[in-house]
C-alpha cells in the first residue's frame, strides 16, 4: 500500500481536516488547513502526467511571498524575502514579457521590519500609472499567531523610490490576506481582520478601503461581510468602475463573489461553486477570477474540501457573476491552490499545485474555447521538490507562470516560466 507522510518543521500549523484519497494505487492522506511549509514525503514515484521541460526566464532565492500584476504592458513583481535572517520587500518590473527585468529595488532599505508574510498571506501590489502601493502584514510577538497590523509603502515614480504611508486600516489590530487593484481613478483594498466577531468557528470580517490620491490617504473602512473565513486569501479585480472581490464565506465555506460599485455600495452576487461545504476550521485556500472582455465572461477557479467533491474547479459566468457554469474539476482531487488568467483573444490558462506520488508539483492546463474544453494537464515543476502556490498573468504574447519551491527548513526559490 502506498502512503504519504507529513514531515513537520518549525513553521507547520494544522487546523484542518484530512481524508484518504486513492489515486493510481496510491493512498494519500489529503489534509486541508495546513501550512505548506510542511514537506510532503512519498514512498515511490510513478508517471501520471505529461511534463514540460522549461527554462525559467527569471528566478530568485530566499523568497517568502510574491505578488505579480500585468499593467500597461509591464509585469510588476513584488517579493518578500528573508536574507541573512532579516525580512525585506523587493520590487522589479519587466517591459518585454518577462525576458529581462529591472534591477531589484529593496523598498524597505534602511528599515528593520518584522514581516508576517508567507505563501497564501503574501504582500500585495496595486499599480496606477506612476503610483504603486505595497501592503503586507507585520509580525507582533505575543499576538494571536504573531500577527500584527498592516504596513503600507508607496512609490510615485514607477517603483524607483518608496516611502512609508499611513495605514489604510482605521482599527489597530492584526490585518491580513490582502487583495488590491486599481483603475484610472482609484485604488481599492480588501483584507481580513477580527475587529468584530460574529458566530462560531474560525472567522474574521472582510474589510474595504479605497484611495483616490495614489495611496497617500484612504477612506474610512467599510465592512463588506462580518463573517468570512479567517485565513483564506482573497482575490480582487476592477472591471470598469466595479471592484470585484472573491473570498471564502462561512455557513457554508464556499467561495463568494461580490462587488463594490462606483457609489461604494457592496453587493453579494453569487456563490462560485455551490459545494455546500460545512467547515468551521480554516483551509488556507482561496480562488481566482479573470475577466474576458472579448467574450463578456468571468473565469474563476475555486477549491473545496467537501468530502465528496474535494479538489479544485473551474467555472465561468456569462452574466457578470450572477450565475455560474457547472464546476469542471481541474486535475485530480489532490489539487489545492490555483490561479488563472485570460488573454486578449479569450485563451485561458489555469495553474494549480497538486499532491502527487512525487511531492507537490505545479500543473497547468489551457483552453482555447473559453473554458468549454481543456487540454491535458502538464507538469511544470521538477519532481521530488515542494513547489506551491502558483500564480499566472496573461501578457501580449503568452502567459507567465510563477511559483515558489524548496525543501523543508530551507529557503524557497522563485521560478518564473513563460507558456506560449
Amino acid at each position: 500500500m502506498w502512503s504519504l507522510g507529513i514531515v513537520l518543521n518549525d513553521h507547520f500549523s494544522f487546523d484542518g481536516v484530512c481524508k484518504t484519497v486513492n489515486k493510481l494505487g496510491l493512498t494519500i492522506l489529503l489534509c486541508l488547513g495546513f501550512s505548506l511549509n510542511a514537506a510532503i514525503v512519498f514512498s515511490e514515484e510513478s508517471d501520471s502526467s505529461s511534463v514540460m521541460q522549461v527554462t525559467p526566464v527569471h528566478s530568485s532565492e530566499g523568497v517568502l511571498s510574491l505578488d505579480v500584476k500585468y499593467v500597461d504592458d509591464t509585469v510588476h513583481l513584488l517579493l518578500g524575502k528573508k536574507i541573512k535572517g532579516a525580512d525585506s520587500l523587493w520590487y522589479q518590473a519587466s517591459g518585454d514579457q518577462g525576458q529581462t527585468w529591472s534591477e531589484a529595488v529593496n523598498i524597505t532599505e534602511g528599515q528593520v521590519i518584522d514581516a508576517r508574510i508567507s505563501r497564501g498571506n503574501d504582500a500585495r501590489l496595486a499599480i496606477q500609472g506612476n503610483h504603486i502601493v505595497a501592503i503586507w502584514m507585520s509580525k507582533k510577538e505575543g499576538g494571536s499567531h504573531n500577527a500584527g497590523p498592516m504596513v503600507a509603502m508607496a512609490s510615485s515614480d514607477k517603483g524607483k523610490t518608496w516611502q512609508q504611508i499611513a495605514s489604510p486600516a482605521d482599527w489597530d489590530g492584526a490585518h491580513g490576506f490582502f487583495a488590491m487593484d486599481a483603475n484610472a481613478d482609484e485604488m481599492s483594498l480588501v483584507w481580513l481582520d477580527s475587529r468584530t466577531k460574529t458566530g462560531d468557528g474560525a472567522t474574521q470580517g472582510l474589510r474595504y478601503s479605497k484611495s483616490i490620491d495614489g495611496g497617500q490617504t484612504w477612506s474610512a473602512n467599510q465592512t463588506l461581510d462580518e463573517r468570512s473565513c479567517a485565513c483564506c486569501w482573497n482575490t480582487a479585480q476592477y472591471h470598469g468602475n466595479d471592484f470585484y472581490v472573491l473570498y471564502r464565506d462561512k455557513d457554508p465555506s464556499d467561495m463568494t463573489l461580490g462587488k463594490v460599485d462606483a457609489q461604494q455600495q457592496w453587493q453579494k452576487l453569487s456563490t462560485v461553486g455551490a459545494f455546500d461545504w460545512d467547515f468551521q476550521g480554516c483551509p488556507h485556500i482561496g480562488g481566482s477570477i479573470a475577466f474576458d472582455k472579448s467574450h463578456q465572461l468571468i473565469h474563476s477557479t475555486v477549491g473545496t474540501g467537501h468530502p465528496e467533491k474535494t479538489g479544485t474547479y473551474y467555472l465561468s459566468s456569462s452574466d457578470m457573476g450572477k450565475t455560474w457554469s457547472s464546476p469542471h474539476r481541474l486535475g485530480e482531487e489532490t489539487a489545492v491552490h490555483s490561479d488563472l488568467a485570460v488573454s486578449a483573444n479569450g485563451d485561458v490558462i489555469a495553474v494549480w499545485d497538486m499532491i502527487t506520488e512525487n511531492g507537490f508539483q505545479i500543473v497547468f492546463a489551457e483552453s482555447d474555447t473559453q473554458g468549454q474544453r481543456w487540454s491535458g494537464q502538464v507538469m511544470l515543476s521538477a519532481r521530488g521538490i515542494r513547489a506551491t502556490h502558483p500564480r499566472t498573468v496573461a501578457m501580449k504574447t503568452g502567459f507567465l507562470v510563477l511559483w515558489t519551491e524548496g525543501e523543508a527548513k530551507k529557503a524557497s526559490y522563485l521560478r518564473i516560466v513563460k507558456v506560449d
